[in-house]
């Protein structure tokens, strides 16, 4: 048996890199900008088809980090459901803004305009949020925090786990598969 892929694990990449390159057109074609031959026309086509996208990617990031977290956690930690508040806000807010972009006709769009505000600053702040989280939850306390580990000084003589595991850090890993504890 191969290895697992993660599904969500590889979309959520693209809902960022989306947003990003969303909300960088999306400035530029508001300045009017000329960037190496990239003329507003075409920032205006990369940002519509960046936030597009992002709402499209966001659907099955969400999805799938639902179905995933069911498999690897046993219950839903604050992260988790801060996660899924703020997927949701994702998906509302990038709908909002392609129906906004459709209703804009030929006409110019600002930076400090509604849609402006959130292709800029929404979408990314959101992902930002999202992305704490992820690490958060992924990463345990390493990635955001001290770590939860302290050291038993009070036992006689003080006890440290990690000083103990030491001496097994050579022997290979012992697997256990949840999945397949039923067949």
């Amino acid at each position: 048996m191969g290895r697992e892929i993660h599904l969500h694990s590889m979309v959520v990449h693209a809902v960022i890199a989306l947003a990003a390159v969303g909300a960088g057109a999306f400035a530029l074609d508001a300045a009017g900008a000329l960037v190496a031959g990239v003329a507003p026309g075409t920032w205006t086509f990369l940002w519509k088809a960046a936030v597009a996208l992002t709402f499209l990617a966001a659907l099955p990031a969400t999805l799938t980090g639902i179905t995933e977290r069911s498999h690897m956690y046993v219950n839903w930690h604050r992260s988790h459901k801060a996660k899924l508040v703020l997927s949701l806000l994702l998906v509302a807010l990038t709908g909002a803004e392609i129906v906004a972009a459709a209703h804009l006709g030929g006409r110019a769009v600002a930076i400090g305009s509604p849609l402006g505000l959130a292709v800029v600053a929404g979408n990314p702040v959101v992902c930002l949020a999202l992305s704490f989280y992820g690490l958060r939850i992924s990463l345990g306390r390493q990635a955001v925090a001290r770590a939860s580990y302290v050291p038993d000084m009070l036992k006689t003589p003080p006890a440290d786990v990690l000083e103990s595991a030491a001496a097994h850090v050579a022997e290979r890993a012992r697997v256990i598969e949840v999945m397949g504890e039923g067949s």
